[in-house]
């Protein structure tokens, strides 16, 4: 399957929606934005930014953040996943694909870490940081692969 550029990352969270955006190459990821769940401001307002943020940056593919089924709580976060998915490919019209994210917060945060920011002053950058960093392993893997068939 052919991947188009440039993508989307999203790492999804009940009350924070990580993204981060690809270079039109696919070799950089950036971290974009987070959009916040509030009382006000539900998942069709999240759907709305989503859906001005793919058009302003004419995203052509949207890598969605999966955990992997190794622990049994996140089966209702996959399960969430998927919902949004659907809704997501529904309404943009672009097509969604998964990438495990097991570690991607974690990794986020030794990066903020080793750049000597606390975890309080990074709480809010966080999602978007971890959504580049699986998009950036996303990347990573494709070039490796076309390196391998040529």
């Amino acid at each position: 399957m052919q991947i188009e550029k440039p993508i989307l990352a999203i790492d999804y969270g009940e009350k924070n929606i990580g993204l981060a955006i690809s270079d039109s190459k696919g070799i950089i990821a950036t971290p974009l934005d987070v959009l916040r769940i509030t009382k006000r401001r539900g998942l069709d307002e999240i759907f709305d930014d989503i859906l001005i943020i793919t058009q302003e940056y004419r995203v052509k593919t949207i890598l969605l953040g999966k955990p992997q089924k190794f622990k049994s709580t996140y089966i209702k976060s996959i399960e969430k996943i998927d919902t949004f998915a659907k809704k997501l490919s529904q309404l943009t019209n672009i097509p969604v694909i998964f990438q495990d994210e097991s570690y991607s917060t974690i990794q986020a945060q030794n990066m903020l870490l080793s750049l000597g920011q606390s975890s309080k002053s990074t709480k809010g950058k966080i999602d978007m940081i971890s959504a580049a960093v699986f998009l950036q392993d996303f990347l990573n893997s494709k070039q490796k692969e076309n390196e391998k068939h040529n």
